[in-house]
């Protein structure tokens, strides 16, 4: 099996909506649908979804979904396998998510300097039919990588606290673990942070 990762970028939108809509849930998961932006989706979001016909609602995160990555918003990294997308991982710079910044998730900030650069990584979907492969390893590993190439201070990640299930996008705590992550104790979670060498 031959994995690829590489930066989502604009020209992507197609092959990524195409992915979410027939393979990132194809077991049925309650949470298809999603296309990935409940960290930029905002109660503004919500609320003009919820006044939308009932029949045009679930297009609203789609098309918001496009929208995000056409404009350079939605960012991360996506795993290819025989020239079609089998994973994502939704990573960018932790400001520029609206349910992590300094006024909605203030915890998470403590210990940093101002002028800190975090790269964040809120989330991996990987094809049903290609887990347990090591794609989601395969994408931190380059998460990791890119920060370090373009200057980041700081990886982290939002595992889930307790045991890991297959439905919990934020990855497990021992795949962060394994990977030289420190688990950081915080009131709503734990954060897997791994400071960069330079």
């Amino acid at each position: 099996m031959n994995v690829t990762v590489c930066r989502l970028n604009r020209n992507m939108a197609e092959e990524y909506i195409d992915f979410f809509d027939k393979r990132a849930f194809s077991d049925g998961s309650a949470e298809r649908g999603c296309y990935c932006v409940w960290h930029h989706w905002t109660e503004q979001h919500e609320l003009k979804r919820s006044l939308l016909p009932e029949d045009e609602r679930q297009y609203c995160k789609r098309n918001y979904a496009k929208e995000l990555i056409q404009n350079g918003t939605l960012n991360g990294f996506v795993a290819f396998c025989d020239n079609q997308i089998v994973g994502f991982c939704n990573s960018d710079r932790k400001e520029n998510y609206f349910r992590l910044n300094r006024e909605n998730h203030p915890n998470s900030w403590q210990g940093f300097n101002d002028n800190d650069k975090i790269l964040s990584i809120v989330c991996f979907i990987i094809d049903p039919n290609m887990r347990r492969k090591g794609i989601a390893k395969t994408m931190l590993n380059y998460a990791c990588q890119y920060a370090e190439e373009n200057g980041y201070d700081y990886v982290e990640g939002y595992p889930v606290k307790g045991e890991f299930t297959i439905n919990d996008c934020g990855g497990s705590a021992s795949m962060y673990i394994r990977h030289g992550f420190e688990m950081i104790d915080l009131p709503n979670g734990i954060v897997a942070r791994k400071k960069i060498s330079m």
